[in-house]
């Protein structure tokens, strides 16, 4: 990475350097000119509006209740309570072998833990449907939900997407 940004960064400044000289010595010929159009005796319409851009089909919107979260590789992403300590996670994730890991917390306490499939690695956009069965050890607490990508060099946490569970 800091390597590209050394070489974005040298490119940029070459090109700044050079953006004001002229190589070319062939001399320059001047622009030519066109004669103005005819004033139209028609008086002008005013600009049709724009129409805004069709939509989805409602199959593909999540509800409007629901949050929708999303960083570098996970997009789309939905939690929606299903049952008593029951919530449905969906999105697409690219990740190494196509395997999400993720983590229930309570803000002190890991309360549940485990790994999701997706339908592709990267790096394609994998879908994947989750059922998280959870329950609060704490009635005052919020549950997180912290989706992450497990590094193959280490073992750590990598772009961690952290999703509060809906209460209702």
């Amino acid at each position: 990475m800091k390597k590209f940004l050394l070489l974005l960064l040298t490119v940029g400044v070459l090109q700044g350097c050079t953006g004001g000289t002229q190589s070319s010595v062939e001399p320059q010929t001047p622009p030519t000119t066109t004669q103005p159009e005819t004033p139209s005796t028609q008086p002008e319409t005013p600009a049709q509006p724009q129409t805004p851009a069709e939509k989805p089909p409602a199959a593909e919107q999540p509800d409007s209740s629901e949050g929708v979260y999303a960083n570098d590789i996970f997009r789309n992403v939905t939690v929606k309570k299903t049952g008593t300590d029951t919530f449905e996670v969906k999105g697409q994730a690219q990740v190494f072998e196509g395997t999400v890991s993720y983590v229930v917390e309570d803000g002190h306490n890991e309360l549940t833990q485990g790994s999701i499939q997706t339908s592709a690695g990267a790096p394609e956009w994998g879908d994947f449907t989750h059922t998280v069965k959870v329950k609060k050890a704490d009635p005052n607490t919020t549950l997180m939900l912290i989706l992450f990508e497990t590094s193959m060099k280490d073992g750590s946490r990598r772009m961690e997407l952290i999703i509060p569970l809906p209460e209702k």
